[in-house]
């Protein structure tokens, strides 16, 4: 869960899933556009599919009384997680949509790591760095048998860096974010600018929909009362260039 706390003490709650949904319409929007086009948009739109299951019984933080935020989750515990995920992206979308899925996971793990975004530990470390290996060892076979080189792969998964950053940035609600090849600086909790600006309109509006939570529950009995009831909030973000 993405966990953005309001100035009146709500929290808005996006699950990854349903960021996944604005990186889907940035993709779509790109200026450098991706080639081939409806499976790049695939993976951008279900490239947190791994998370669905989490989710969907979201657990709860009794330190603060919400549910778990997502980068409180350590290394053994999303690995395995993911690697779930991405098998099923194999299974359902083929071949190209489970691999940049798939690289997408080591591109995760090395912020992980070198950023510190996931919970550091031994065990959640080398987790990270398990993946990465088997994610290399394997996308080395994938790739030719889609005829696609490193060079097309690394621009396509570059680019799903870029639009799951801004995604991420916009429903977490930093005043700015790095979002791999461009900043994103907030004008208004709604509105932000991008700095180079990467897609093909002067502006544009992407949304999705998240649960407006109170400051804390009482309790995990309290929150699994009361979720499926809580009221939802379309998120509907304005980008423009500097």
């Amino acid at each position: 869960m993405i966990l953005w706390t309001q100035p009146d003490g709500s929290v808005l709650a996006t699950p990854q899933p349903a960021h996944a949904i604005i990186a889907g319409q940035l993709m779509r929007a790109l200026a450098d556009r991706p080639d081939p086009f409806e499976p790049a948009i695939t993976a951008a739109t279900e490239h947190d599919c791994p998370w669905q299951p989490w989710e969907t019984v979201p657990e709860f933080d009794a330190a603060t009384g919400l549910p778990r935020q997502f980068n409180a989750l350590p290394g053994d515990q999303h690995v395995p997680m993911w690697e779930a995920g991405v098998a099923m992206a194999y299974a359902n979308w083929g071949l190209l949509v489970g691999l940049l899925i798939e690289r997408h996971g080591s591109h995760i793990y090395r912020l992980g790591i070198l950023g510190d975004r996931i919970a550091p530990s031994p065990a959640s470390l080398a987790a990270m760095e398990g993946y990465i290996a088997r994610e290399q060892a394997h996308s080395a076979g994938i790739g030719p048998r889609i005829g696609m080189d490193e060079a097309r792969l690394s621009a396509l998964s570059n680019r799903l860096a870029l639009v799951d950053g801004i995604a991420l940035a916009l429903c977490w609600g930093p005043a700015s974010f790095q979002c791999g090849a461009c900043l994103l600086t907030r004008t208004s909790p709604f509105a932000a600018t991008l700095d180079p600006w990467p897609l093909d309109t002067p502006a544009m509006s992407v949304a999705t929909e998240a649960r407006i939570l109170p400051a804390r529950f009482a309790s995990e009995a309290a929150m699994r009362a009361a979720w499926d009831d809580l009221p939802r909030r379309t998120l509907r973000f304005t980008l423009s260039a500097v």
